[in-house]
Parts: structure tokens; C-alpha cells; sequence
């Protein structure tokens, strides 16, 4: 079609369609101002509001777990954010509230299955937040190639002859394939508005738009651009300038949609809504500059508050009256922090830890002193020989699984009673542990006549660690060895397990086991010894021959080491006169030095083998 033919079908239309184009063409012209397209591209970095319907604060530890499995298995991941960040503020609130209750006495071995399935919870909504975020970034690199293709298709139009109608169809339905793809990569996002732009002027150029349609066009765009700066100026009114700021990113990204405008007014409302938008920028940054101060505010408090119950650990109190009053002082202290609003998020965990370490600190001290009185003592030494009994009447039971239930749940309790006068320990915990070995021996002769399945053996290895795990040593070293030595002796007494997890579960427990030792604060040479000590009475060798190869082994290789000690000594003196002698030099000591204490911790060994044995 000549230029000539093509403007006279725009001025009088083609085929009856002339008003179809004026309107195609008024409603889909594009374009975009340079100046217009960065500004709020870059999102503020101060903290959001958060916005929640329901005052969950006001709700129980079981309730907030039930309103966030609904949030996290009901509805999509990036609608439930601010809800679920409250949740968890409330729940953990609640749990706080019930740790500095004056009676309350945290236990802790106990598991608490409620907040156990909060975090698993918790921990479901983070996974499907990552994968959203994944899937999310993932889909906006396909909408890039899209727009992409979609380009090429634009440029492509320029280049055909056809009937203006059916070009204008055609641009019509590209542009709507356009809009309906999403969000790109914010990183593409200024190049393919670019790129798009600039095809969609060279469109109008090659059909050559009359000037009236074009300037019919940008009254339009200019009447929507007006209405979005009365839109902005409004925001400065807004009740909430964090929900008055995020409307205006979604004002900028409809300015940006929207097509030129008179070239005579295109500088005077784009200055007058960037005015606007500069006005409620700082309106927004105020506004958290003051809630800034403000948490600063409450930092600085909740040290106030933390130096005094910190002051509180450092009193000697004496006298159930003054453990009291210091009690009161210390709730009316957690009261008073409650009160107190939010402090910055990068100091939150600190300053709580602060706060919490203290106050168990505190409840500790606390709880130490009321055991040693003697009305507890008594007590204690009560429930101790009522334990006894209870042992004691089912040292020869035949029912082996329920017994051993029993057992187990008698020693928890034996290790959760306090102390008890030291003439009475010994005896007591001499009685308790015969009348369980009795009958872990018994069981254990009678697993190895009836041959328990490998299945059903691990399983009661696997129960065996979770119990070794929950092991917490009491003020009494002889008992804890004991009872660490009961656990290896209940381990053996167990039956085969299935061949693949054998070495697996052996580590688990040994290196657990290993790891209470060290808690008693016993030497590596002393746990060593006790090891062996351990593996001689399980499998039933004579310890005078075990010790003894075991002492023979370490002398060895004592003078193995302090040969090596001394050809690395008569090494110094040839490094002496080479260069580079200093870093050589080091390099040789520190290998003398680590053989001497090796030799000295297998001198320990030995000692210790000679004292238990001569």
C-alpha cells in the first residue's frame, strides 16, 4: 500500500472500520518518559507494618498452633507473612509468660509436644516460602524470554505490507500478549520497557498516525496522569503512611504504564507528581526515623532492666524472707519489660538472651537454695527409699517388657530427686542399682534364650539413646558414673540388630555416651580407663590380663614418642645453621611439644590403670 493510499485510509477508514481504529488506537498507545521510569523502582528498606486482623495475642499456645497450620496448609505462602510473624511473636510471648510464672519450674528434659509442633510447623512455612521465592524468580525469567519473543513479533510487523486493519489487529493482539505476561527480573525490567517503547513509536511512525488520533491519544494519557497526581497528593492525608507509601509504588508502576503526553505538558505534571512523591518519601522516612528513635528508646530500657536483675544474681540471699522479696522484685521487673514496645530487630535475640539468662540465672540460684533445706532433704530421702522398694519388688518379674518400663521410669525419677544426706546416698543408690541389674541381667539371659528379632532390637537401642540423651547428671559423681556404666550394660544386654545399621547406631550411642563423660568433668585419660573398665565387664575378660596388655600397648608407645622426641631435638641443632631456620625451627617444637603431652596423658593412663588394679 503507497503512503498516499495508507493516509487516506486512516483519515476516512477502510472497509467501514474507521471508528473501531480511532478507538484501537486511543486505548493501546504506549509510551514512557525517560525521567519517569526509575523513580520508586528501588523499594524502601525500613521495617513494614504489620497489618492483622486477628489479635492473636489474646489467644493459647494450642490456638496459635492452630491458626498457623491453617495459614500454612490453606492459603498461598505470600499472602500469609505478617500474620504468621505475629503468630510466632504471640506464641513465644505465652511461652515466656508461663516460664516467669513464680511456681512455674522448667524441666529440662521435658518435651513440650505443643511447641515441638509449632517449630515443625514454623520450619514447613519457611521451606514453602523458599520454594515460592524459587518459583517465583524462576517464572519471572520465562516471562523475560516471552516479552522477548514478543518484541521480535513487533519488530516484525514493521516490516509487512497488509491491509491496515489486519495490521492493526495484529499489533492490537501483541500488545495484549504483552500485558498479559508478568513480571520480569527487576534487572531486564528498564531495557525491555526500553525496547518495547521504542518499537511500539517506530509502529506509529510506519502507520503514520494522524494527528488528530495522536493528539485524541495524549489528552487521554494526560487526563489518567492527572488523576494519579490528585491520587498521590492524596496520600499525603492517609491515615497510615506505610499503607499511603506502598499505594504509591503501585501509582508509579500505572504512571509508567500509561502513554505520552502533550510534549508541552510533559515536564510541568511529571515535576508536579514526582513533587508529591518527594513529599510522602519524606513523610515515610520520617516516620521511621521517629520509630527508630523510639526502639532505641526501649533498647535502652530493657537494659535498664536487664543490669537490674543482674544486680539482683549478684546479692547473697539468705533467708527464705529475702529469696522472696527479690522474687517479687524480679516478676515486677518481667512486668514492666512486657510493657515495653519494640526494640531494633537486629538487637531483639540479644537482648532477650540478656534478659532471659539472667532470670534463669536467678530461678536456678533459687531453686538450689530451696533444695537445700532440710524439709527437702527429707523429702528426697523419702521418695529415694520408697524407690528402693518399688525396685525391689520387681527385681525378679518375668514381665519383661512392662518391667522395664517401670525400671526406666523409676531411674528417671531417682535422678529428678534432689540431694539427700551423704551418709544415706551411697547405701540407697548401692540397693536401687542391684535390684535393677538383677533384672536387666535377668531379661538379658532370657533375650539371648528366646532370640528377640533384629527389628525389635533396634528399636529398643534406638529408645536406649533417646534416653541416654535426656541424661542429666546429678551433684553426685559416683552415682552418675554408675548409672552412665548402667546404660553400657542395658546396651549390651540388648540383642543383634539389623547388619546395615549396626555401625550406625553404635556410633550414636557411644559417641553420646562419650559425650555425659565429659560432662562429669573426668579426664580423657579417666574416661578412657572407665571404657575399658566397661568393655572388660561386658564381655566377661579377666581385667588384671586386659589392664595389662592395655598398659603394655601405652608404654609403647611412650618410648615410640620419646624416640621421635629426640631425633626431632638433634633436629634443631642442624636447622640451626640452614635458612629460613626460625619457621623450621617453630615448626619442629610444636611437634616436640604435642609428642611430650601426648606422653604425658598416656603416663595419666597408666596411672590411673596401676591405681585401680594394684
Amino acid at each position: 500500500m503507497e503512503t498516499g493510499e495508507r493516509d487516506k485510509v486512516i483519515e476516512n477508514g477502510e472497509n467501514g472500520q474507521d471508528e473501531k481504529n480511532v478507538e484501537f488506537v486511543e486505548s493501546q498507545i504506549e509510551s514512557y518518559c525517560p525521567e519517569e521510569l526509575n523513580l520508586g523502582e528501588e523499594k524502601s528498606a525500613t521495617e513494614s507494618e504489620i497489618s492483622i486482623v486477628k489479635n492473636y495475642f489474646l489467644m493459647s499456645s494450642k490456638t496459635l498452633l492452630d491458626e498457623l497450620k491453617i495459614l500454612v496448609d490453606n492459603f498461598p505462602i505470600e499472602r500469609v507473612k505478617k500474620d504468621v510473624e505475629a503468630i510466632r511473636n504471640a506464641f513465644y510471648k505465652d511461652r515466656d509468660k508461663l516460664s516467669e510464672d513464680d511456681d512455674y519450674e522448667n524441666d529440662e528434659n521435658t518435651v513440650d509436644p505443643v511447641e515441638e509442633e509449632f517449630e515443625k510447623y514454623l520450619e514447613k512455612y519457611k521451606e514453602k516460602k523458599i520454594e515460592y521465592l524459587r518459583s517465583s524468580e524462576s517464572q519471572k525469567e520465562e516471562n523475560y524470554k516471552q516479552k522477548l519473543v514478543i518484541i521480535e513479533e513487533l519488530k516484525d510487523l514493521l516490516n509487512e505490507e497488509e491491509n491496515l486493519n489486519l495490521t492493526f489487529q495484529k499489533f492490537h493482539n501483541i500488545q495484549n500478549k504483552w500485558k498479559e505476561i508478568a513480571q520480569a527480573p527487576a534487572n531486564h525490567v528498564k531495557d525491555l520497557w526500553e525496547t518495547w517503547h521504542y518499537n511500539v513509536e517506530k509502529f506509529y511512525d510506519y502507520v503514520k498516525i494522524n494527528k488528530e488520533l495522536r493528539d485524541l491519544d495524549l489528552k487521554r494519557n494526560l487526563e489518567a496522569k492527572n488523576e494519579l497526581i490528585h491520587k498521590a497528593e492524596a496520600l499525603l492525608e492517609y491515615p497510615s503512611v506505610v499503607d499511603a507509601f506502598s499505594l504509591l509504588q503501585q501509582y508509579h508502576d500505572a504512571w509508567r504504564e500509561i502513554g505520552p503526553v502533550p510534549r508541552d505538558q510533559r515536564d510541568a505534571i511529571w515535576e508536579r507528581f514526582k513533587d508529591a512523591s518527594y513529599k510522602l518519601n519524606k513523610k515515610h522516612q520520617a516516620y521511621f526515623d521517629q520509630l527508630k528513635q523510639e526502639r532505641q528508646h526501649n533498647m535502652q530500657m530493657k537494659i535498664d532492666l536487664c543490669e537490674r536483675v543482674e544486680k539482683l544474681n549478684q546479692k547473697n540471699l539468705k533467708s527464705v524472707k529475702e529469696w522472696q522479696k527479690a522474687s517479687d522484685e524480679l516478676l515486677n521487673i518481667l512486668e514492666e519489660w512486657k510493657s515495653i514496645g519494640f526494640v531494633p530487630k537486629k538487637e531483639n535475640t540479644e537482648i532477650y538472651n540478656r534478659l532471659k539468662a539472667s532470670r534463669d540465672e536467678f530461678f536456678n540460684k533459687r531453686r538450689t537454695y530451696y533444695k537445700s533445706q532440710k524439709q527437702e532433704i527429707t523429702a528426697n530421702l523419702r521418695m529415694k527409699k520408697e524407690l528402693c522398694e518399688k525396685a525391689k519388688e520387681l527385681k525378679d518379674s518375668e514381665n519383661w517388657h512392662e518391667t522395664t518400663e517401670i525400671l526406666i521410669d523409676l531411674q528417671k525419677q531417682w535422678r529428678g530427686i534432689g540431694h539427700i544426706p551423704r551418709k544415706y546416698a551411697a547405701p540407697l543408690w548401692n540397693e536401687f542399682r542391684e535390684s535393677c541389674d538383677v533384672f536387666f541381667d535377668r531379661k538379658a539371659e532370657h533375650s539371648l534364650k528366646k532370640g528377640n528379632s533384629y527389628t525389635a532390637n533396634l528399636k529398643e537401642k534406638e529408645t536406649l539413646i533417646t534416653e541416654l540423651e535426656n541424661f542429666v547428671p546429678n551433684g553426685n559423681e559416683r552415682e552418675n558414673i554408675q548409672a552412665l556404666k548402667q546404660f553400657r550394660q542395658r546396651w549390651d544386654s540388648i540383642g543383634f540388630v539389623p547388619i546395615k545399621e549396626k555401625e550406625k547406631i553404635q556410633l550414636q550411642f557411644f559417641t553420646i555416651l562419650d559425650n555425659k563423660y565429659k560432662q562429669l568433668n573426668i579426664s580423657d585419660a579417666q574416661r578412657k580407663v572407665l571404657r575399658i573398665k566397661d568393655k572388660i565387664e561386658a564381655s566377661g575378660n579377666r581385667p588384671n590380663k586386659t589392664m595389662k596388655n592395655e598398659r603394655e600397648r601405652l608404654f609403647s608407645r611412650i618410648m615410640q614418642l620419646e624416640s621421635e622426641i629426640t631425633l626431632l631435638e638433634n633436629n634443631v641443632g642442624f636447622f640451626a645453621s640452614s635458612k629460613n631456620a626460625e619457621s623450621l625451627i617453630a615448626d619442629v617444637r610444636r611437634k616436640i611439644s604435642k609428642a611430650k603431652e601426648e606422653i604425658r596423658k598416656m603416663e595419666e593412663q597408666i596411672k590411673l590403670i596401676d591405681k585401680e588394679f594394684e
